[in-house]
Protein backbone atom coordinates (compact mmCIF):
# COMPACT_ATOMS: atom_id res chain seq x y z
CA UNK A 1 0.00 0.00 0.00
CA UNK A 2 3.27 2.15 0.49
CA UNK A 3 3.58 2.15 -3.16
CA UNK A 4 0.69 2.93 -4.67
CA UNK A 5 0.30 5.56 -1.74
CA UNK A 6 3.48 7.62 -2.66
CA UNK A 7 2.54 6.88 -6.67
CA UNK A 8 -0.73 9.06 -5.93
CA UNK A 9 0.58 11.58 -4.14
CA UNK A 10 2.62 12.52 -6.89
CA UNK A 11 0.01 12.13 -9.22
CA UNK A 12 -1.92 14.43 -7.15
CA UNK A 13 1.25 16.64 -6.54
CA UNK A 14 1.83 16.93 -10.35
CA UNK A 15 -1.79 17.48 -11.29
CA UNK A 16 -1.34 20.90 -9.21
CA UNK A 17 2.23 21.61 -10.70
CA UNK A 18 0.00 22.02 -13.85
CA UNK A 19 -2.29 24.42 -12.51
CA UNK A 20 -1.69 27.52 -14.22
CA UNK A 21 0.11 30.04 -11.80
CA UNK A 22 0.59 27.76 -9.25
CA UNK A 23 3.50 28.23 -6.77
CA UNK A 24 3.69 24.26 -5.84
CA UNK A 25 6.32 23.77 -7.49
CA UNK A 26 8.35 26.96 -6.08
CA UNK A 27 7.59 25.97 -2.42
CA UNK A 28 8.31 22.85 -2.40
CA UNK A 29 11.68 22.33 -4.59
CA UNK A 30 14.86 22.00 -3.27
CA UNK A 31 17.90 23.55 -4.07
CA UNK A 32 21.24 23.61 -1.69
CA UNK A 33 20.42 27.30 -1.04
CA UNK A 34 17.51 26.15 1.20
CA UNK A 35 19.72 24.22 3.99
CA UNK A 36 21.84 27.85 3.87
CA UNK A 37 21.66 30.17 6.93
CA UNK A 38 20.19 32.52 4.56
CA UNK A 39 17.00 30.47 3.97
CA UNK A 40 16.88 27.52 6.01
CA UNK A 41 14.16 25.43 4.95
CA UNK A 42 15.37 21.72 5.22
CA UNK A 43 11.98 19.80 4.61
CA UNK A 44 12.81 20.60 0.84
CA UNK A 45 15.24 17.94 1.03
CA UNK A 46 12.21 15.67 1.42
CA UNK A 47 9.06 17.61 -0.27
CA UNK A 48 11.32 17.78 -3.48
CA UNK A 49 10.81 14.02 -3.92
CA UNK A 50 7.49 14.32 -4.39
CA UNK A 51 7.61 17.09 -7.18
CA UNK A 52 8.05 16.31 -10.90
CA UNK A 53 9.40 18.70 -13.97
CA UNK A 54 6.12 19.88 -15.02
CA UNK A 55 7.61 20.28 -18.99
CA UNK A 56 8.45 16.59 -19.05
CA UNK A 57 5.71 14.15 -18.42
CA UNK A 58 8.29 11.46 -19.43
CA UNK A 59 10.18 12.60 -15.89
CA UNK A 60 7.06 11.63 -13.87
CA UNK A 61 6.41 8.35 -15.67
CA UNK A 62 9.33 7.06 -15.61
CA UNK A 63 9.72 7.21 -11.89
CA UNK A 64 6.06 5.96 -11.09
CA UNK A 65 6.93 2.79 -13.41
CA UNK A 66 9.96 2.46 -11.48
CA UNK A 67 8.43 2.67 -8.50
CA UNK A 68 5.83 0.33 -9.29
CA UNK A 69 7.58 -2.54 -10.65
CA UNK A 70 10.40 -2.54 -8.31
CA UNK A 71 8.41 -1.42 -4.81
CA UNK A 72 5.43 -4.40 -4.89
CA UNK A 73 8.75 -6.89 -5.05
CA UNK A 74 10.53 -5.01 -2.22
CA UNK A 75 7.05 -3.90 0.02
CA UNK A 76 6.05 -7.70 0.51
CA UNK A 77 9.54 -8.79 1.01
CA UNK A 78 11.04 -6.48 3.99
CA UNK A 79 7.13 -4.96 5.39
CA UNK A 80 5.86 -1.70 4.97
CA UNK A 81 7.54 0.01 7.54
CA UNK A 82 11.13 -0.91 6.20
CA UNK A 83 9.63 -0.31 2.78
CA UNK A 84 8.69 3.06 3.72
CA UNK A 85 11.63 3.86 5.98
CA UNK A 86 13.84 3.20 2.89
CA UNK A 87 11.85 5.27 0.57
CA UNK A 88 12.47 8.14 2.71
CA UNK A 89 15.80 8.00 3.94
CA UNK A 90 16.95 7.34 -0.01
CA UNK A 91 15.54 10.35 -0.78
CA UNK A 92 16.69 12.50 1.89
CA UNK A 93 20.12 10.81 0.86
CA UNK A 94 20.05 12.40 -2.59
CA UNK A 95 19.08 15.51 -1.52
CA UNK A 96 22.25 15.60 0.72
CA UNK A 97 24.42 14.38 -2.24
CA UNK A 98 23.02 17.68 -4.00
CA UNK A 99 23.91 19.76 -0.75
CA UNK A 100 27.31 18.83 -1.16
CA UNK A 101 27.45 18.29 -4.64
CA UNK A 102 25.23 20.57 -6.72
CA UNK A 103 25.35 24.34 -7.53
CA UNK A 104 23.47 25.85 -4.63
CA UNK A 105 20.99 27.78 -6.33
CA UNK A 106 19.95 24.99 -8.92
CA UNK A 107 16.60 23.37 -7.89
CA UNK A 108 16.23 19.48 -8.23
CA UNK A 109 12.25 18.29 -8.42
CA UNK A 110 11.78 14.13 -8.46
CA UNK A 111 11.61 10.99 -6.98
CA UNK A 112 14.47 9.70 -8.68
CA UNK A 113 16.72 9.56 -4.83
CA UNK A 114 14.07 7.70 -3.74
CA UNK A 115 14.00 5.34 -7.21
CA UNK A 116 17.44 5.04 -6.97
CA UNK A 117 17.93 3.85 -3.63
CA UNK A 118 14.86 0.94 -4.73
CA UNK A 119 17.57 -0.14 -7.03
CA UNK A 120 20.36 0.12 -4.79
CA UNK A 121 17.92 -1.92 -1.63
CA UNK A 122 17.28 -4.50 -5.02
CA UNK A 123 20.32 -5.61 -5.73
CA UNK A 124 21.85 -6.02 -1.84
CA UNK A 125 17.89 -8.06 -1.11
CA UNK A 126 18.73 -10.30 -4.27
CA UNK A 127 22.53 -10.95 -3.33
CA UNK A 128 21.28 -11.37 0.48
CA UNK A 129 18.41 -14.52 -1.06
CA UNK A 130 21.02 -15.94 -3.46
CA UNK A 131 19.11 -14.80 -6.85
CA UNK A 132 20.76 -13.57 -9.95
CA UNK A 133 21.95 -10.01 -9.48
CA UNK A 134 23.09 -8.88 -13.44
CA UNK A 135 19.40 -7.10 -14.59
CA UNK A 136 19.30 -4.68 -11.45
CA UNK A 137 22.91 -3.83 -11.86
CA UNK A 138 22.29 -3.49 -15.88
CA UNK A 139 19.45 -1.05 -15.04
CA UNK A 140 21.56 1.08 -12.45
CA UNK A 141 24.35 1.01 -14.72
CA UNK A 142 22.83 2.31 -18.19
CA UNK A 143 20.55 4.75 -15.41
CA UNK A 144 23.79 6.34 -14.31
CA UNK A 145 25.10 6.94 -18.01
CA UNK A 146 21.85 8.71 -18.85
CA UNK A 147 22.81 10.65 -15.61
CA UNK A 148 25.76 12.02 -16.80
CA UNK A 149 24.84 12.33 -20.10
CA UNK A 150 21.37 14.33 -20.30
CA UNK A 151 20.99 17.80 -19.34
CA UNK A 152 19.28 18.60 -16.33
CA UNK A 153 19.14 15.11 -14.44
CA UNK A 154 20.74 15.03 -11.12
CA UNK A 155 23.26 12.53 -10.98
CA UNK A 156 23.88 14.10 -7.32
CA UNK A 157 20.38 13.18 -6.10
CA UNK A 158 20.72 9.89 -8.10
CA UNK A 159 24.08 8.57 -6.44
CA UNK A 160 23.00 9.48 -3.04
CA UNK A 161 19.89 7.54 -3.42
CA UNK A 162 21.85 4.85 -4.60
CA UNK A 163 24.11 4.38 -1.86
CA UNK A 164 21.52 5.50 1.16
CA UNK A 165 19.08 2.85 -0.38
CA UNK A 166 22.24 -0.03 -0.30
CA UNK A 167 22.64 1.07 3.37
CA UNK A 168 18.61 0.52 4.51
CA UNK A 169 18.86 -2.49 2.40
CA UNK A 170 22.56 -4.12 4.01
CA UNK A 171 20.66 -3.17 7.58
CA UNK A 172 17.39 -4.85 6.67
CA UNK A 173 19.18 -8.35 5.01
CA UNK A 174 22.79 -8.66 7.24
CA UNK A 175 20.81 -8.36 10.41
CA UNK A 176 20.91 -11.35 12.29
CA UNK A 177 17.54 -13.32 13.02
CA UNK A 178 16.29 -13.43 16.48
CA UNK A 179 14.06 -11.90 18.50
CA UNK A 180 15.69 -8.64 18.71
CA UNK A 181 16.01 -8.24 14.79
CA UNK A 182 13.12 -5.59 14.39
CA UNK A 183 14.92 -3.30 16.83
CA UNK A 184 18.44 -3.68 15.57
CA UNK A 185 16.84 -3.07 12.51
CA UNK A 186 14.89 -0.13 13.61
CA UNK A 187 18.23 1.04 15.62
CA UNK A 188 20.22 0.50 12.07
CA UNK A 189 17.93 2.81 10.05
CA UNK A 190 17.18 5.43 12.35
CA UNK A 191 21.19 5.84 12.62
CA UNK A 192 21.31 6.41 8.91
CA UNK A 193 18.69 8.61 9.61
CA UNK A 194 20.90 10.61 12.11
CA UNK A 195 24.17 10.28 9.75
CA UNK A 196 22.32 12.02 6.96
CA UNK A 197 21.20 14.84 9.39
CA UNK A 198 24.31 15.25 10.59
CA UNK A 199 25.63 15.82 6.98
CA UNK A 200 23.15 18.33 6.63
CA UNK A 201 24.37 20.20 9.28
CA UNK A 202 28.21 19.91 7.98
CA UNK A 203 27.12 20.88 4.66
CA UNK A 204 25.11 24.59 6.50
CA UNK A 205 28.74 26.42 6.29
CA UNK A 206 29.55 25.54 2.61
CA UNK A 207 26.46 27.08 1.57
CA UNK A 208 26.31 29.83 3.80
CA UNK A 209 29.11 32.42 2.09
Amino acid sequence: MVTYSVIAVCAVVYVLQLIPGSPVTELLWYAPLHTSEWAFQPWRMLTASVLHSPSSAMHILFNMMALWFVGRVIEPAIGWWRYLALLVLSAFGGSVAVLFLSPMTVPTVGASGAVFGLFGALFILLRAAGGQTGGILALIGVNVVIGFVIPQISWQGHLGGLITGVLCALVIAKTPEGPQRTVWQSGGLIAIGIALCGLTALGVPLVSP
